[in-house]
């Protein structure tokens, strides 16, 4: 049994970046934010052209395998590496910055979804807009 991370072998060039393949994404933005945008560069330009063939590669294995849960480890490692590009997209594509310029450091804030009772907070409540006369 295999205890190190491994992606499926149509994407193995990609497993020297498994360092971004972090399983919350907390620890993901504390990732990008503790790289230089050099780092982050040479990630994103190694993901984005395999981008569409990952998504292929989902579509399929999803199908092959009757769902999302019951892909293979490797592919759901693929998925954890996907998440992180798009983290780190952020940084290329928008910010030009490791962090949200004027934005608040990962270590104040937390997903919701990452918080503990998440699921137990009220719903909201949405009502139709009150007619114009």
């Amino acid at each position: 049994m295999r205890s190190k991370k491994s992606l499926p072998a149509a994407f193995a060039d990609l497993e020297e970046y498994l360092d971004w393949a972090l399983p919350t994404e907390a620890q993901r933005l504390e990732h990008r934010e503790g790289r230089s945008m050099e780092e982050i560069r040479e990630f994103y330009d190694a993901m984005l052209p395999k981008s569409k063939a990952i998504l292929q590669h989902f579509r399929a294995a999803e199908a092959a395998s009757g769902g999302p849960d019951k892909v293979d480890k490797e592919t759901k490692t693929l998925f954890t590496l996907m998440l992180a590009f798009s983290c780190a997209s952020l940084s290329i594509e928008m910010h030009k910055s490791p962090t949200v310029p004027n934005g608040l450091p990962w270590d104040i804030w937390k997903p919701e979804h990452e918080t503990s009772g998440w699921k137990n907070k009220p719903k909201v409540k949405l009502l139709p807009k009150a007619a114009v006369a």
